[in-house]
């Protein structure tokens, strides 16, 4: 039991120690600020002291507010407190804490000494590696604002020695408030915003931890957030069932539309992270926070060294979170690497173009000042300052039109490295017979049983296995789960027939979320979309063709036509044939600017050298687009404008048409044009030579950077923004999706 008397808690040393440690951005409503208080300190610690000891200590009304929720239209209640409410709620905190916290269960995490969110992620972990594989996922409803007063007072009283602290306690939390010069009355819950408020909350809900103790339940629980773990499916419900009646004591519910029951291998998220089988990835929502953090800062109009230090900042924190559940070389890493140079780059353009800093000089010292260790190896930071400077004054030069000379070097040089990286980081394998393996942390290619080459385990981020009898390994396929290196399979007829996809599976709720969209006007807008995209890049880059061959006016005006069409499309089938109609028009004007015979689009089956290029080309492109849906956490098998098959990927088909014009139709095009050596075997199929040479291609396109939303972005980047721009329509963070259109 507490046994110390409220005489040995309200010393003047003490409050004197606990204004130290108050907040001190906000007054309460009996508008004494903290000057005012500090210019007669003495006497009001005297006073104040004074009215605790004799009884006569009353807390001021708090002023209530309310401020926006992140990403919601909902508002949170804060509560204001006065300065000495402040510093009475710090001593009754700072005397209390110690005794009950050590009564409190080991698995709870929130506000408590020694514990964070990542402790809580990791005993998450540690039991999920207990074979502890059906979660119960769930929170409580409103839980701050339904804490039964009595239920809590009881419970105090029944550690606590002296009763005039219980009643202390008593008075803040009854102790309503002024919202618009209205006064509330406050029967239940604890303020949120008191100093005393998290305290009193893990008070309450410690009933709850030894409850489930008792069972001998594992759980963690951060606040009102908690997960519940179990060895056996039957468990789990028969647990929530007595935790629900449980609640009922303490005058608690749980929120039904945040509870349910999981295997593990579905996937989960707690606390912004979201596990799923082995692998541990930072919550969609809570990733996308962060990317826009890095654009908001760099579109911020502060000066360069203000942006720096809110960059380290945010850098420091992803640090302190992000990179403990994020290792470097997985996808979401990778992102934030892309995100951080290009919003980067973003800053220095604006800056030169304010003419505030104008050499290169000047911007390499200031980028020494920036935590790039934090995101990069040591050996990589000068090569991504020197990146990120290039990138950022190649858009001031393109935007004042100077010298074409410099924007094409620095654009030539830029795309050099770009494509250099895109290869290197794909590893595909056309040559039958072989066997992959690791040794070493590398990669390599045996064949008879002799190392032909050898590839660096960092360095890969996507691995292509075409034709037949290519063997793996177990260890190869262990090393792509912990690394998430997506395997894509090909055919030997261009056909892309299976992914092993080592990052986070569809999440149950946005299967549920995509299903509800289907038969729905939502539906046909998404559909019409991706036609529109289709669309616009084909009309794009036919202009484009126009330019050189003055050949195609009547197939551009033909297809403008048709597609002032999809605006009115009443469904699904009117939008394929639109798409149709704009199709063969495009594929008729292709035709005409081709040097090789070409006839029609053949998509299976063909045996002449363009459309087989072009199927092997969309092959390529067909698993990145894929590995970008998964990455989005959307179901493969829920589509909008292709037809729902449970044995195809048709989300895959929906959001590649966009795509194929822009990375395919005209890398391939252009090959053919110039005459490339691109052969076909005696039996109709491209020769060995000749897919290594398209793949090349097409794997440098996608790594190479094109001008979108007014801003540099890498080709590859823009297909994984726009699976996270479709994701986000789906859950209705976003009102409308719009296609990517490219600048030919």
């Amino acid at each position: 039991m507490f046994t110390k008397p409220l005489e040995y808690i309200f010393l003047p040393s003490s409050l004197q120690e606990a204004y130290e440690k108050i907040n001190k951005a906000s007054n309460g409503i009996d508008e004494v600020d903290f000057i005012a208080f500090e210019n007669d300190f003495a006497k009001n610690i005297e006073h104040l002291t004074e009215d605790l000891l004799q009884g006569h200590y009353a807390p001021e009304p708090l002023k209530k507010i309310e401020i926006d929720k992140p990403s919601s239209d909902e508002k949170r209640p804060i509560a204001l407190s006065s300065i000495k409410d402040k510093i009475v709620q710090r001593v009754l905190y700072e005397n209390l804490n110690p005794y009950f916290d050590k009564l409190f269960s080991d698995k709870s995490y929130a506000y408590r000494p020694d514990k964070s969110t990542i402790k809580a992620i990791n005993r998450v972990s540690d039991f999920l590696n207990k074979k502890k594989r059906h979660i119960v996922k769930t929170d409580i409803d409103d839980f701050f604002e339904s804490i039964d007063h009595e239920i809590l007072l009881q419970l105090l009283r029944n550690h606590i020695k002296d009763n005039r602290i219980v009643k202390l306690i008593a008075l803040f939390m009854q102790m309503g408030g002024f919202f618009h010069y209205d006064y509330e009355e406050h029967l239940f819950g604890v303020h949120q915003g008191d100093i005393l408020s998290p305290l009193l909350s893990n008070i309450y809900l410690n009933e709850m931890d030894r409850f489930l103790e008792d069972k001998d339940v594992a759980f963690v629980r951060y606040a009102d957030d908690f997960v519940m773990l179990f060895e056996h499916k039957n468990k789990a419900y028969t647990t929530l069932k007595e935790l629900k009646k449980f609640l009922h004591s303490l005058h608690l519910h749980l929120e039904e539309k945040k509870t349910y029951i999981v295997h593990i291998s579905e996937g989960f998220s707690f606390l912004g992270v979201h596990f799923a089988g082995r692998n541990r990835y930072v919550d969609n929502d809570r990733f996308l926070k962060t990317i826009s953090r890095f654009h908001t800062l760099a579109k911020t109009k502060t000066g360069f060294m203000t942006y720096i230090n809110d960059l380290n900042t945010l850098l420091q924190g992803i640090k302190n979170y992000y990179l403990k559940i994020v290792t470097k070389n997985e996808k979401q890493h990778r992102l934030l690497q892309e995100t951080f140079i290009q919003t980067l780059s973003h800053k220095i353009y604006l800056t030169r173009n304010a003419k505030k800093i104008k050499s290169k000089k000047e911007f390499r010292n200031l980028l020494a000042q920036i935590k790039f260790s934090i995101l990069f190896e040591y050996e990589e930071i000068k090569d991504k300052q020197e990146l990120a400077i290039a990138m950022g004054l190649e858009k001031y030069l393109a935007n004042k039109s100077y010298s074409s000379d410099v924007k094409t070097k620095i654009e030539k040089k830029k795309n050099q490295y770009a494509k250099k990286f895109a290869l290197d980081t794909t590893l595909h394998i056309q040559t039958h017979g072989v066997m992959l393996g690791i040794s070493k942390n590398k990669f390599t290619i045996k064949r008879y049983g002799k190392v032909q080459q050898t590839y660096p385990l960092t360095k890969v981020q996507r691995i292509i296995l075409e034709g037949k009898s290519i063997s793996l390994s177990s260890d190869v396929i262990k090393k792509c789960a912990d690394n998430a290196i997506a395997i894509d399979f090909i055919d030997t007829q261009a056909n892309p027939y299976a992914s092993l996809i080592t990052y986070k599976a569809s999440l149950a709720q946005n299967i549920h979320k995509q299903a509800a969209l289907i038969n729905t006007p939502k539906q046909l807008e998404l559909a019409a979309a991706f036609i529109r995209g289709k669309a616009k890049n084909q009309i794009n880059y036919l202009k484009y063709l126009n330019k050189y061959h003055r050949l195609l006016d009547t197939h551009i005006d033909a297809m403008e036509k048709n597609a002032a069409k999809i605006k009115t499309a009443a469904t699904i089938e009117q939008l394929m044939g639109v798409e149709g109609s704009i199709s063969a028009s495009y594929w008729d004007g292709i035709r005409l600017v081709l040097e090789v015979p070409f006839e029609r689009r053949i998509t299976k089956g063909a045996k002449d050298i363009v459309n087989s290029s072009l199927n092997y080309g969309y092959a390529i492109l067909y698993s990145k687009v894929q590995n970008a849906l998964v990455l989005a956490g959307l179901s493969l098998h829920v589509s909008f404008l292709h037809t729902l098959d449970k044995t195809k990927p048709t989300l895959t088909f929906d959001l590649i048409e966009e795509f194929r014009s822009f990375i395919v139709d005209r890398v391939i095009i252009s090959m053919l044009n110039k005459d490339e050596p691109i052969k076909l075997d005696k039996d109709g199929l491209l020769t060995q030579n000749s897919r290594k040479l398209i793949a090349k291609n097409i794997k440098e396109k996608l790594g190479s950077y094109t001008m979108w939303k007014k801003r540099s972005h890498k080709i590859e980047n823009i297909i994984q923004t726009q699976a996270y721009l479709l994701a986000r329509v789906i859950d209705g963070e976003e009102k409308r999706y719009k296609p990517f259109i490219g600048k030919y």
